[in-house]
This record gives structure tokens, C-alpha cells and sequence, in this order.
């Protein structure tokens, strides 16, 4: 079965009618033809291969063209399949009843043969276009997939075990809204005392948003490395963030933005030092089972403005204490009722949640969120990332 040899059913229980509508339709150059001489006949043709066109009598004995066309329409492989409804009866009702079952076109008897090849011709040709469409789709979604696994691929998926050495338990999660999406988040060592995270989220959604993402996190990364090299152990988030908004705010045609959260924890100290450029803020979670949000002031997002000046602040984590950095993915999930799940839902969640660990918080609120939204569509990227200091726990394990 070709575009240029398209295979066609003729289903009638007359010999003559089915003899006649052959013959015209090879006067009309189509050479791959099959009949069914019944209603069961049909669908057993249907089932056995595959067909571009259905041309179908409605007066047939034992099962008659409707109720095939019921069966077919009722079929996931089959409904799709382009049929011509033909009869004697010249009647709207029946060419109502025809249509509303998912017939493509209907025709009378006896064969008018410019009407018959003009509509044989044009439900070949949207049969030809639909399946065009289809191909076109199941390549995008292909790509999308094979992007979505690529964008997956570039965040941390491997979370380090607190040692003594680096007495941090961290976890993270990014589920995006479709195929790919905007939100990130990034862990990593800079030096054997400082260990850097960020959970960013790019306006937008979708593929546009996901290269963004790659870029703003590649560019934190290579800031690093530089200043690295340039003032040694000398990092603060402030100048990561001014160097990476600069650079973001090149060629910015778009005019796409990212609200980051950057910080920087002493794993000596517990001293963390953060920058918010227009991101939610954090939730600070003390052992000691209260919880408090880092508050202050968020500054200008990144790509808006290349000589945005971004401020640091710092506070000091005492052992066990736990931080969360979420994306409004979290608070801005919706229901069915179109209800948003909210900060104090969360807030909930977390003055119960000191004792667990980073894995369990992000899973719990996670869970949670996904039972609150229930059928209702994903809007936004749900993005979390939590981390727990434990120098005495290490500590001791180490001791013992």
C-alpha cells in the first residue's frame, strides 16, 4: 500500500453493485481493490490488513453498513479509518445518521462518476494529510522525548552521602510541565569547604525555556571555575551571579529572564551566604522543629537589566538544620476547582517535617502536592531542592 496505490475496501452484498463499483473505480486508476461481500466480511478484511478508504453499503443483511460503522468508529486501531457511506436512500436523515456515526463523505446510488471520483479523491487526500500530520507528531514527540532525557541528563541525579569530610545530606527533584521545561536546579563542591546550590526557574515553558535553563546553569558553572582560578578560594555568590547576568543579558532577543537562588554553605561553619535574584524564598527548617522563611528583599531577576547589582546575605545554619529551595511550581499548583495549593500548605507540611531527611522532604511535599492537583493538568515545573547540615552526626559515626 502506497500514496500512488492506495488499497480500497468495496463492501456490498450485491454482486452487480459490487462489480460496477470496482470497474468505475479502475477506470479511475486504482488497481489495489478489495471486496467484502457482507457486513462481518468487512470487518474481518479490516482486522486482517490495512486499508486507505471504505467504501460502504448501508442495506446489507445480518449486520448492515451503520452498525459496521459503529464497530469501526468503536475501535482504537480502526476509527480513524476514512469511510464512504453508499446507499439508494436519498434521505437526510440517513445522511445525518451517517455523519454524526463518523462516516468521511456518503454517496448515492446509481454512481455518479464525477461525484464518485471527486470524493473518493478528497478522503484519499485527508487520509494522505492526517497520517502526514501523524508521522510529523510522532517524530516530535521522539525528539521531545530524546530532549526531555538529554535536559534530565545535565542536573545531578547522583546525590553524594554525608561523610565527615562533607557533612551535607542533599536531594533534589525537577518534574517539568511538558515534554521539557524551565526550571533547574545545581549542586556542587567548589572547594573542600564550599559547597554551591541553586534552583533557578526561566520564564516561559517549553523547548525555548529548557536552552535557556542550559545556559543559565553552564554559565554559574563556568563563573565558578573561573573565579576559581582568578581569587582562588575567594567566592561569593554575588560576583557569580553579577558575571552570569551580564552574560545572560547579551543577544537576549527574547527578553527571557531567570529568577535564580544562589547559595553558598561553609560546611566548616554552617555559615550560608545567598544571593535571591527574584526568586520564592527559602524555607529554613531549625532542628529544633520551627521553621522560618529567608525573607529578605528578593533582588532583580537575571537577563533584565546588565548592570543589575545583586546583595548577599548570610545566615548560620546550627547542626541538623535543614534548608528547601522550591520553584512557585509548588505553591501555584492547581486543582480541579482551580484552588492553588499556597504557601500555607506548605507551611503545613514543613512544621511537621524537621526529622526527615532532604529525600523525604522533597517526596513528602512532592506527594503532597501531586494529591492536592489530582486530575487538574501540570501548569508550571515543580522544582525542589533540600539539603541538611550534620557535622555531629558525622562526627560521631566517624568515632564510633
Amino acid at each position: 500500500m502506497t500514496a500512488a496505490d492506495p488499497a480500497l475496501l468495496v463492501v456490498d452484498d450485491n454482486d452487480d453493485n459490487r462489480y460496477t463499483l470496482t470497474r468505475r473505480l479502475q477506470r479511475e486508476g486504482y488497481k489495489n481493490l478489495t471486496m467484502a461481500a457482507n457486513g462481518r466480511e468487512a470487518l474481518d478484511q479490516l482486522k486482517a490488513k490495512p486499508f486507505d478508504l471504505v467504501l460502504l453499503d448501508i442495506m446489507m443483511p445480518d449486520m448492515n453498513g451503520y452498525e459496521v460503522l459503529e464497530q469501526v468508529k468503536a475501535s482504537p486501531k480502526l476509527r480513524d479509518m476514512p469511510i464512504i457511506m453508499i446507499s439508494a436512500l436519498d434521505e437526510i436523515d440517513s445522511v445525518i445518521r451517517c455523519v454524526e456515526l463518523g462516516a468521511e463523505d456518503y454517496l448515492t446510488k446509481p454512481f455518479n462518476p464525477t461525484l464518485l471520483r471527486a470524493r473518493v479523491g478528497a478522503s484519499l487526500e485527508k487520509k494522505r494529510l492526517r497520517d502526514e500530520v501523524k508521522a510529523s507528531l510522532a517524530r516530535l514527540e521522539q525528539e521531545m522525548d530524546a530532549a526531555r532525557q538529554l535536559q534530565l541528563g545535565m542536573l545531578p541525579l547522583v546525590f553524594p552521602k554525608c561523610t565527615p569530610e562533607q557533612p551535607v545530606e542533599i536531594h533534589a527533584v525537577m518534574e517539568p510541565a511538558r515534554e521539557v521545561g524551565g526550571d533547574f536546579y545545581d549542586f556542587f563542591y567548589a572547594s573542600d569547604r564550599l559547597l554551591f546550590f541553586l534552583v533557578g526557574d526561566v520564564s516561559g515553558k517549553g523547548a525555548a525555556a529548557a536552552m535557556f535553563m542550559a545556559r543559565t546553569r553552564s554559565l554559574v558553572r563556568m563563573a565558578v571555575q573561573l573565579w576559581q582560578k582568578a581569587c582562588g578560594g575567594q567566592i561569593t555568590p554575588v560576583h557569580i551571579a553579577e558575571a552570569v547576568n551580564r552574560e545572560l543579558c547579551q543577544n537576549n532577543r527574547d527578553r527571557m529572564f531567570v529568577t535564580l537562588f544562589l547559595g553558598v554553605l561553609d560546611i566548616k561553619t554552617g555559615v550560608l551566604t545567598y544571593i535571591n535574584a527574584g526568586h520564592l524564598p527559602p524555607c529554613l527548617l531549625r532542628a529544633s522543629g520551627c521553621s522560618e522563611p529567608l525573607n529578605d528583599k528578593p533582588a532583580m531577576p537575571l537577563a533584565v537589566r546588565t548592570a543589575a547589582a545583586y546583595a548577599e546575605r548570610t545566615v548560620t545554619l546550627m547542626p541538623d538544620d535543614s534548608v528547601l529551595v522550591f520553584s512557585d511550581g509548588v505553591t501555584e499548583a492547581m486543582n480541579s476547582a482551580d484552588e492553588l495549593y499556597g504557601n500555607a500548605r506548605l507551611q503545613a507540611v514543613l512544621r511537621t517535617a524537621s526529622a526527615l531527611s532532604p529525600a523525604e522532604l522533597v517526596h513528602t511535599i512532592k506527594a503532597k502536592v501531586d494529591l492536592f492537583r489530582g486530575d487538574a493538568p501540570q501548569y508550571d515545573d515543580v522544582t525542589m531542592l533540600a539539603l541538611r547540615w550534620q557535622p555531629a552526626a558525622t562526627r560521631l559515626q566517624a568515632e564510633a
